[in-house]
């Protein structure tokens, strides 16, 4: 199947309607975790991980692997599953489930789901939004993602010397395109618009972000027809396009910005080059951890709107998954509900600076997580946008895999590439994606 995991097709089950014969020897639990672009993080999770199999006497293998939903590592875990050696538990991003779920990939966990909201109290909208399929669970949440959410990340004192209030000067995008330029000074590397549109996960919450605003979207809200196609949408890829094009904002955006990946963006900030960003809270993380001096002088702004008039609140996070076909899933499940214990979550989650933030109530009220919070607007500002229920890409539609296989295919940095290098027309471009969203969907048989 193209749409997914590239051609990868779910596994059969042996004869006798077992599940696929596991490759690991029971003991050895072996763990898949997302690679993060703050390192510290990644090194906390798994030493997490080796503790509790060396208090528990079992081996453990840990790995990190590709961290985007249009990366390789759900067409791997496919082909891992039907050769019958997959891991025993991964920590991954919401945005997979999905398509994990689709290709036969899991087993329900709905028992150890259950457990932590026993445990923990009830989780953010988000997380039930996409560990939920026809009633079940399907990965057990274990953090919310901190980050820009309906803002950016910008620059205190840059905003302060245009004279704008630095949380809630950028009101609208109009706003912050003329603001990022104004801020600017390429005699001096200070660059407004530090947004790529290239391939990646950044990218493309970018052009999410502004086609939503405008009231664009991919399919209707019951996923019963494509609606890309329309002038909300063209008008928002036309607007974006501009601020590559134009001559007016040449100013404002940094050299070779067109190519940036996901750590581009991160490493310029931390530079101090950039006035304004869009990212997950690892910039923010690492620049807390390494005492960048850029750190005191970053924030998270207020919401900014566009034509469509609402902010648009929500977020997402991570979970835990068991691949159909683990050796150990009832180790699996137990390094989960381990891994959400206060004593081993609260002091990975109090040093991430936003990245990993908690994902169920009754830690999140905790004294610790509290303090934290009144002590870092940026961060209590990060935990509240993530909390709202807009659902990100699927909008205004729940999750789906339709709108997953869009985003494994890297659509809508495509469809910028287009105008924005190619010097296409917005609308034509358009067109273009809308027909491959259409493959797609008839491929996936997303419209009966």
């Amino acid at each position: 199947m193209l749409a997914l995991a590239a051609c990868a097709a779910p596994a059969a089950a042996p004869a006798g309607g077992g599940e696929a014969a596991p490759a690991a020897a029971p003991g050895v639990l072996n763990v898949v975790h997302r690679r993060e672009y703050f390192a510290e993080m990644e090194e906390l999770f798994a030493q997490a991980v080796l503790d509790w199999g060396a208090a528990n006497n079992v081996e453990m293998n840990v790995s990190p692997v590709a961290a985007e939903a249009n990366e390789d590592f759900v067409a791997k875990l496919a082909a891992e599953v039907e050769a019958g050696n997959p891991p025993d538990l991964i920590y991954h991003r919401n945005s997979i489930v999905s398509q994990m779920h689709f290709l036969d990939l899991l087993q329900a966990v709905d028992d150890t789901a259950q457990q932590a909201i026993d445990l923990y109290g009830d989780t953010p909208g988000g997380q039930r939004r996409f560990n939920i399929i026809e009633d079940q669970w399907w990965g057990v949440p274990y953090i919310m993602s901190g980050g820009t959410g309906a803002g950016v990340f910008a620059r205190r004192s840059w905003m302060e010397e245009a004279g704008y209030d630095p949380v809630s000067g950028a009101a609208t995008f109009d706003d912050l395109r003329n603001i990022a330029l104004e801020i600017s000074d390429p005699a001096q590397e200070r660059y407004g618009w530090g947004m790529t549109i290239n391939r990646g996960g950044d990218a493309t919450g970018l052009i999410q972000a502004i086609i939503h605003n405008w009231g664009g979207q991919i399919v209707n809200a019951d996923v019963s027809e494509l609606t890309f196609n329309s002038q909300e949408t063209v008008d928002a890829v036309a607007w974006l396009t501009e601020v590559y094009v134009n001559d007016m904002y040449t100013d404002m955006i940094p050299p070779g910005v067109l190519s940036w990946t996901d750590s581009s963006n991160n490493e310029a900030w931390l530079a101090g080059n950039l006035g304004f960003t869009k990212n997950a809270a690892s910039v923010y993380a690492q620049a807390k951890a390494d005492g960048n001096p850029v750190f005191e002088d970053t924030l998270v702004t207020e919401p900014i709107i566009g034509p469509y008039g609402e902010p648009l609140l929500g977020g997402d996070g991570a979970q835990f998954n068991i691949p159909r076909g683990a050796a150990n899933p009832g180790q699996a499940a137990e390094l989960a509900l381990h891994l959400l214990t206060p004593e081993v979550f609260l002091p990975i989650s109090l040093i991430s600076a936003g990245l990993f933030l908690p994902a169920y109530t009754n830690i999140y009220q905790m004294d610790e997580v509290v303090a934290a919070f009144e002590a870092d607007p940026t961060l209590r500002r990060m935990g509240e946008m993530t909390l709202g229920d807009y659902p990100g890409l699927s909008w205004p539609a729940e999750p789906n895999v339709l709108t997953d296989a869009v985003n494994a295919q890297s659509i809508l940095p495509d469809l910028m590439a287009e105008t924005i290098t190619q010097g296409a027309d917005p609308a034509e471009a358009v067109q273009r994606a809308t027909d491959r969203m259409a493959q797609i969907a008839e491929e996936l048989g997303a419209f009966g």
